[in-house]
């Protein structure tokens, strides 16, 4: 994260015009809490933004229900939420988690009626923006995946009593729980009650889940795939600025576009298979591994030359309604870290 952040920065641009409030302003708002505020909602836009992003929403592409525009009301509506959870970790307290989420859930279909767009993302995103405000300002990613991963260890079971009543109020497709988890199974209404009688903590529930959800992964394991990506990320955006002949749009887009279509190589993603099968999400993946790699074997860095089978792709995945949900949730995490680790949408304006 950027030290720029811990205060205002003199444009040295004098408009003329002396509010007079400028100290009371700063005093009021916490700078890092907002910088981390921020990060966060423009790593969702970021996300939701990106084109062509196979499968998913982006800016030319709705679902039958749910528009770009409400990924866009959701993105900025819960910026408060992460503005608290930062603030409440800078002043050295530990933010009750299950609160924080329900909150965030809550605020983010205020304003839009498409229904739950950011679950797996807010997920992903608190711990790390508490991790954010509990640092230093100056930290490599590395160590905030760390604190993230400590304080996920740290929920309670009261955090996932207000996990599972949130979850059951959104229509999120699930594998159902094999014999030994029953218990804590997301479907039953009546699994909060088992969880407060046993004391089985929100970072617990992850680790049973982990398996089989890659978002319960990444708390069970330390965030690996996020921070992987913010790293893969940034290293496309800077071949991208090198070389923006090889872009489509812009070079931020590219950069989104070219590390998700990795990602999804990569691994099946676990949102598919939850609401259709394994299967179908292995096949997904090896479609996105063709377009990545074709008949040499070799990886492909040319995005604009790949734009027509990728939008191949996205109009295949939308007509089957296989949307890659967790990667998308894993791509928005991956470009916070990077925002906090100082990344920018474009070069900064010099006056």
């Amino acid at each position: 994260m950027n030290e720029q952040y811990e205060k205002p920065v003199d444009s040295g641009i004098d408009l003329g015009i002396d509010s007079g409030i400028d100290s009371e302003v700063d005093s009021a708002v916490d700078l890092k809490a907002e910088n981390i505020a921020v990060s966060a909602s423009l790593a969702m836009v970021l996300e939701a933004a990106s084109f062509p992003k196979p499968g998913n929403v982006h800016r030319l592409k709705d679902f039958k229900d749910t528009s770009f525009e409400d990924f866009m009301a959701s993105a900025v509506s819960v910026q408060s939420v992460f503005y608290k959870c930062a603030v409440i970790s800078k002043n050295n307290e530990t933010p009750a988690f299950g609160p924080l989420f329900a909150e965030a859930v809550e605020k983010s279909q205020i304003r839009q009626g498409g229904g739950n767009t950011h679950f797996g993302t807010f997920i992903l995103l608190l711990p790390i923006a508490a991790a954010a405000g509990s640092l230093p300002t100056e930290i490599d990613s590395e160590t905030l995946v760390r604190k993230a991963a400590e304080i996920c260890e740290n929920t309670t079971a009261e955090d996932a009593v207000h996990f599972y009543k949130t979850f059951g109020r959104q229509p999120i497709p699930v594998k159902k729980t094999d014999a030994t988890e029953s218990a804590y199974d997301l479907t039953d209404k009546r699994a909060h009650e088992k969880i407060r009688q046993e004391g089985t903590t929100l970072f617990r529930l992850m680790e049973m889940g982990a398996g089989r959800d890659m978002i319960a992964m990444e708390w069970a394991g330390g965030f690996e795939k996020s921070l992987l990506f913010a790293k893969k990320l940034q290293e496309n955006k800077a071949r991208f600025e090198k070389k923006p002949k090889k872009c489509f749009g812009s070079v931020i887009n590219s950069a989104v576009v070219y590390t998700f279509l990795e990602f999804l190589a990569d691994t099946p993603d676990t949102f598919i298979a939850a609401k259709l099968n394994k299967k179908a999400a292995a096949g997904v993946q090896k479609k996105a591994s063709d377009i990545l790699f074709k008949k040499n074997k070799k990886k492909r860095k040319n995005l604009k030359k790949m734009i027509p089978e990728i939008k191949k792709l996205d109009n295949l995945l939308q007509k089957r309604k296989m949307n890659p949900g967790s990667t998308a949730d894993i791509t928005a995490a991956g470009i916070f870290i990077a925002l906090l680790n100082g990344m920018t949408v474009s070069e900064k304006a010099e006056f």
